[in-house]
């Protein structure tokens, strides 16, 4: 056995039974230092390859995709995804989907090895395990049920992680661009909604509960749990009846985070009725009897609804207490997201124009209404031409 010698941080040469083994370390995006090596039969041949791996080392190519495999590729993604422009919960949820599902799976792979069959296999494999419905935001975790939507949501990280690959010329082509799309079959979003009476009793059977006032306003507005548990009380309008939904709480890694809508249409101004008005009026003087008994243990904060010392609510915690109230009310059991989808059904249902229902959901576009709420859309298509011939008739 022999070796070259090599200065300090340029690889190392070492001949084996008449091969030569070139090797190299470097530090990953992540931090994590790796060891990437090659044998060639001639020692010109190991020597060109350690320069260009180098070389590629210096020019912030980390490994070429001869000997790297997807776990380790996709590990480094993950960490290089921190000085990308993503919001937080977007990373969670790639890093969720990489180490819970796709390193699991695939990460013994080699990178260039990597085929469309094999990513059609494993999306295949997890649209099996999961089951048919939901809207795919359930969690990652290994082990879990997952609905279409979540499998194509694996799909867009396996793609966005080769994309990167194929930049940074690891990979020729994009693998996953050539796959079959996993299919995501089109929910019909009003076939689990109350009805307008089932909200009625809803509201009534809460109208006791220390967060009563919430329960109804989500009720009669529609909002989404992550904008109703952001609300400050410099949100609402109380005397004109208007609140202005300007953030959201999300969930990242576990822990609740504020932000701000992505675009300006979640950033909206939506009307309150009369009573729904009062009793946010009343919620409010029972915050302030709150704070008073809790004394220097409150949260500072302007936040609507709180914990019994002032600290806003986990939008987790508000769906579980949700579907308890629900289901000690005797209704059918439905989600939050679902409550939003009766509010909107309701307001079609009685003749709402789509555009007053889109302005109130905060959706980026009325096709988006129009789309979610299409089974709904053909009795108003009824009601509009018996009122047409009622005023043709006179």
């Amino acid at each position: 056995m022999s070796n070259e010698r090599r200065d300090k941080g340029t690889g190392s040469m070492t001949e084996r039974n008449g091969r030569w083994e070139a090797r190299y370390g470097f530090t990953n995006a992540a931090g994590k230092r790796l060891q990437r090596s090659a044998s060639f039969d001639k020692k010109t041949e190991a020597r060109q390859w350690l320069t260009a791996r180098l070389a590629e080392v210096a020019d912030g190519q980390s490994a070429d995709a001869g000997s790297i495999t997807v776990g380790e590729y996709f590990e480094e993604w993950l960490g290089s995804l921190g000085m990308a422009e993503l919001e937080a919960a977007t990373i969670s949820w790639y890093r969720s989907a990489v180490q819970s599902h796709i390193i699991p799976r695939l990460g013994r792979v080699k990178l260039s090895r990597l085929t469309p069959t094999m990513v059609e296999a494993f999306l295949a494999e997890k649209r099996k395990s999961g089951h048919l419905g939901g809207k795919g935001k359930a969690s990652l975790k290994a082990g879990n049920p997952l609905g279409p939507a979540s499998v194509r949501r694996l799909h867009v990280t396996l793609r966005k992680a080769c994309d990167a690959a194929v930049r940074k010329g690891l990979l020729n082509r994009n693998p996953v661009d050539l796959a079959d799309k996993p299919k995501v079959q089109k929910a019909d979003a009003t076939i689990r909604v109350w009805t307008p009476a089932e909200i009625v009793r809803f509201i009534q059977a809460t109208s006791t509960d220390r967060l009563a006032a919430l329960w109804r306003l989500d009720a009669m507005t529609g909002l989404r749990r992550s904008e109703i548990c952001a609300l400050q009380w410099s949100d609402l309008a109380l005397d004109s009846g208007r609140l202005s939904v300007r953030r959201a709480v999300v969930i990242v890694d576990g822990i609740p985070i504020v932000k701000a809508p992505k675009t300006d249409r979640p950033r909206r101004s939506v009307d309150l009725d009369v009573k729904t008005a009062a009793l946010l009026r009343e919620h409010r003087r029972l915050q302030l009897e709150e704070r008073l008994r809790a004394g220097t243990a409150w949260t500072a904060g302007d936040w609507c609804f709180t914990n019994e010392i002032g600290e806003p609510l986990n939008p987790n915690w508000v769906g579980r207490r949700f579907s308890k109230l629900a289901s000690a009310a005797d209704l059918p059991a439905i989600s939050m997201r679902q409550l939003r989808h009766s509010h909107a059904t309701a307001l079609l249902a009685a003749g709402e124009h789509p555009k007053i229902v889109q302005e109130r959901l905060g959706h980026s576009s009325i096709s988006i209404t129009l789309d979610t709420y299409s089974a709904v859309l053909p009795n108003m298509q009824r009601a509009a031409v018996d009122r047409l011939a009622q005023i043709m008739e006179g």
